[in-house]
C-alpha cells in the first residue's frame, strides 16, 4: 500500500521481531521502518497511514495493547510541528524498536528538531538502557 503512493527514493529496513512493549501476555512484535519520497502533506500522509490501518483490520483495544497493524509517521523531512501529526515523531529517542530499523535506511540522517543523527540517537540511547533482542526476520521464513 505505501509503495503506491510512493514517488520514489524508496528504502526499507529488515522486519525485526522485537519483544512486546506495554501489558503483560503480548506476543512478540514486528518492525520496519521505510523511507519514501511522497508529494502531499503530512497529514494526509497520516490519514492514509490510519486508513491503511483500517484496511489492514486494525481493531481498536486501547493503548500499549496488542494490534494487527501499526503504523507510524516518524519524520516528515525537516518538518517539525504539534499537533496531528506531531513530527518528529516524539517517541522516536526512547524507543529501540524505531531506533534500531531507522539506523539501517538513515544513519546519517539529523533529527530536524534535536539536530542529531539517527546513528547517535541509537548509541545515546542504548548508553541508558540495556539492548533488547532482536531478530531479523527473513523470507524463507513460513
Amino acid at each position: 500500500m505505501l509503495r503506491k503512493i510512493s514517488a520514489g527514493g524508496w528504502k526499507e529496513s529488515p522486519i525485526y521481531e522485537t519483544p512486546p512493549v506495554g501489558p503483560e501476555g503480548q506476543g512478540p512484535y514486528f518492525n520496519q521502518v521505510v523511507s519514501f519520497w511522497y508529494s502531499g502533506s503530512s497529514t494526509k500522509l497520516l490519514y492514509y497511514l490510519k486508513g491503511a490501518e483500517f484496511v489492514l483490520g486494525r481493531k481498536p483495544r486501547g493503548h500499549w495493547n496488542s494490534r494487527e497493524i501499526d503504523l507510524d509517521l516518524l519524520y516528515f523531512g525537516n518538518e517539525v510541528r504539534r499537533g496531528r501529526p506531531n513530527l518528529p515523531h516524539p517517541q522516536i529517542v526512547n524507543r529501540q524498536f524505531v531506533l534500531v530499523p531507522l539506523n539501517d535506511v538513515a544513519p546519517e540522517w539529523d533529527d530536524p528538531q534535536l539536530g542529531v543523527k539517527v546513528k547517535d540517537l541509537l548509541s545515546n540511547l542504548l548508553q541508558k538502557e540495556e539492548k533488547i533482542p532482536f531478530r531479523v526476520i527473513t523470507s524463507e521464513e513460513p
